[in-house]
């Protein structure tokens, strides 16, 4: 049977396959992009980084987006349920991105995005499931099932936007866990669960119990997502359903439960676990990951969809100039996995500090010293990606310095400064 020839295939249509596909059409290059699901699909990940919306512009999609009535968010709220702390942290304006995002069904969300790269010129095939892929010095070889998928294409570079089923991974490679972010997250929709009103309406609320912690994510039409998140090492010692488990972490944060007094629950309860892995490889000879399939952070910062969406387009520029000059060997994508490598570390250091005390106190009692609001709102709002300047890395550098003395003078005071991770 005769292949199909393309330039580029995409393996999967989530934002990171929908992002790729949709640069590299826009800069001439012939895509195909199989996706095994038929959209829409339920996914987690419903809050988005400010910094998204820079690139929901560049790719032609923001307008639409802005059109279809998600719910604004414009800040964050930390709740130390243990210590009675509350703070909010609203994003900066005068930013290269919007001092706003949404909260969105990511359903909708990702819909629109794959139907973007349709528009914008990408061959896109569901249900279809990508089975195997064969290199050769010339391209890829990529044998495809599904009703009306071509079943063998050729092309001559592959990007894996597989998601968490990391495609690359699987076949060439493997997954790497980082220590002690392996957590399970248990979540639900809601009806008439309580509200904020005006401009907090919007706002991700995070609550820090000893247990775990919460995601409170108010989205459009009186539904809200409430996710609880806790080490594995919890779910393993439950003996009963999920939903109860669920039902028990809920009851354990007086503030939640209190929040879904009147409510109702509209879904069933999902479950994501594992969460925080690095794939090996990131690049290699005609072939190139992006979003999940390159590297899963926890998501208590809600970086999961700027990182496919960034990604995606920075793996589009590097393969629009391995077009330019006739190169794809692995060599030629390194810078490209450098780039991806400096902008998820510092999202990955926030991580990890933030479930120390010592660092999650400065969190909650934010001082702007020499620049250091600013430079922890840029991570949180995924300036790391973007424009990372000297000032800023130094202002982090400080903050990180602090918390350092801060753990000393706790250690000298008797109070707690082991981390969280250890829950």
């Amino acid at each position: 049977m005769s292949d199909v020839r393309y330039d580029v295939v995409v393996v999967g249509g989530g934002p990171g396959g929908s992002s790729s596909a949709t640069f590299l059409s826009q800069a001439g290059l012939k895509v195909a992009l199989f996706e095994r699901e038929v959209f829409p699909r339920f996914h987690v990940g419903e809050s988005l980084m400010p910094a998204t919306m820079l690139l929901l512009e560049q790719m032609g999609v923001r307008r639409e987006i802005e059109a279809c009535g998600f719910q604004i968010k414009n800040g964050a709220m930390f709740f130390d349920e243990e210590n009675g702390l509350q703070r909010t942290f609203y994003f900066l304006p005068g930013q290269q991105w919007p001092n706003y995002s949404y909260e969105v069904p990511r359903a909708e969300f990702d819909t629109i995005l794959l139907d973007h790269a349709r528009r914008s010129g990408a061959s896109v095939f569901q249900p279809a499931t990508v089975e195997s892929v064969d290199f050769d010095g010339d391209g890829v070889t990529v044998r495809v099932s599904g009703a009306g998928a071509p079943p063998m294409v050729r092309a001559r570079m592959l990007v894996d936007a597989s998601g968490r089923s990391s495609f690359i991974a699987t076949q060439l490679g493997e997954r790497r866990r980082r220590p002690n972010l392996g957590k399970v997250a248990l979540f639900a929709h809601f009806r008439g669960a309580d509200r904020l009103s005006g401009k907090e309406e919007g706002n991700i609320r995070i609550y820090v119990v000893p247990d775990g912690w919460f995601w409170w994510i108010p989205l459009a039409n009186d539904i809200t997502s409430v996710g609880a998140v806790m080490h594995a090492r919890t779910v393993r010692a439950w003996t009963g359903t999920a939903d109860d488990l669920y039902a028990s972490m809920i009851a354990r944060c007086a503030p939640v439960a209190a929040g879904l007094a009147r409510a109702e629950r509209i879904s069933v309860v999902h479950r994501e676990a594992n969460f925080a892995y690095v794939n090996t490889p990131i690049v290699g000879d005609r072939f190139v990951t992006v979003g999940d399939a390159v590297t899963f952070v926890d998501p208590i910062f809600s970086g999961g969809v700027y990182i496919a969406l960034r990604t995606g387009q920075l793996a589009a520029e590097a393969i629009v100039r391995a077009f330019a000059d006739g190169r794809f060997s692995a060599r030629r994508f390194r810078a490209y996995q450098r780039r991806v490598e400096r902008g998820v570390a510092p999202l990955f250091k926030f991580i990890h500090k933030y479930y120390e005390p010592a660092f999650f106190d400065l969190l909650m009692h934010p001082r702007n010293f020499l620049g250091m609001y600013e430079a922890v709102l840029n991570v949180l709002s995924g300036g790391s990606f973007i424009r990372f300047r000297w000032r800023t890395r130094l202002s982090l550098g400080l903050v990180f310095a602090i918390a350092r003395i801060n753990t000393w003078v706790r250690q000298r005071r008797g109070r707690p400064v082991d981390s969280r991770l250890e829950w």
